[in-house]
C-alpha cells in the first residue's frame, strides 16, 4: 500500500538539474543527510500521487546539499521535471527520524509551524512588495542565516524579526531587506 502525502515527512527538495544523465542537486536539513542515504526508497508525488524512487548515487556537496541520481531518471528531461518537488521519507520504515526532525521553527504570527527549509521555493518579497526572487536554499553560517536565492546566487541575512508576513498558500515571504543588499 502506498503512503499518502500526510503520512510522510519532507526530508528534502530537488533545487536543479545537473548535468545530462538525471542527475539532480538536492536541499536538505543537515540532519535528514543520513536518512537521504539508506536503502529505502523515497517518494516524490507526480499528478498528486506518491511514486517511490531509489537513490543509487549520493554525492554530498556541504553539509545540505547532494547531487542524487534515482534508479529510472535517466535524462535531463526527467530530471528537469522534477525540479522542485520535495521529497518524502516514510517515517514507518524510520524508526529514529521524529528525533531528527526537530529544526527551527519561525516565530511569530501564524506561521503553524513553518520551519526554514519550508521557506525553499517561497518568493522573497522586500518591505515594498518587490519580488527579489526565489528561495532556493537555506545556508547556516554559524548561526548567521542566509536566505540563497535561485537565479542570482544571492544571500539575503534571515532573522525572524525581519519578517513583515508569510503567505503560505501564495507562498511568499516579504522582509525588511537593508537598501543597496541586493
Amino acid at each position: 500500500m502506498f503512503p499518502t502525502e500526510d503520512t510522510l515527512i519532507q526530508a528534502a527538495r530537488i533545487v536543479k538539474s545537473y548535468g545530462t544523465d538525471g542527475d539532480v542537486m538536492i536541499s536538505f536539513p543537515q540532519e535528514m543527510s543520513e536518512f537521504l542515504q539508506r536503502q529505502e526508497p523515497v517518494w516524490l508525488f507526480y499528478d498528486s500521487l506518491p511514486v517511490p524512487f531509489f537513490i543509487c548515487s549520493f554525492q554530498s556537496k556541504g553539509p545540505r546539499k547532494a547531487v542524487v541520481h534515482f534508479e529510472d531518471m535517466n535524462t535531463a528531461e526527467d530530471a528537469e521535471e522534477a525540479v522542485g518537488k520535495d521529497i518524502y521519507l516514510d517515517p514507518a520504515r524510520y524508526p529514529d527520524l521524529a528525533a531528527a526532525s526537530g529544526t527551527h521553527v519561525i516565530a511569530g504570527g501564524n506561521n503553524d509551524g513553518l520551519t526554514l527549509e519550508d521557506l525553499i521555493g517561497f518568493t522573497l518579497l522586500d518591505q515594498k512588495g518587490g519580488t527579489t526572487g526565489t528561495i532556493a536554499d537555506i545556508q547556516d553560517f554559524s548561526g548567521n542565516i542566509c536566505l540563497e536565492l535561485s537565479d542570482s546566487g544571492t544571500l539575503v541575512p534571515f532573522h525572524d524579526d525581519l519578517i513583515i508576513d508569510i503567505d503560505i498558500e501564495k507562498k511568499t515571504l516579504t522582509m525588511s531587506i537593508s537598501e543597496g543588499l541586493l
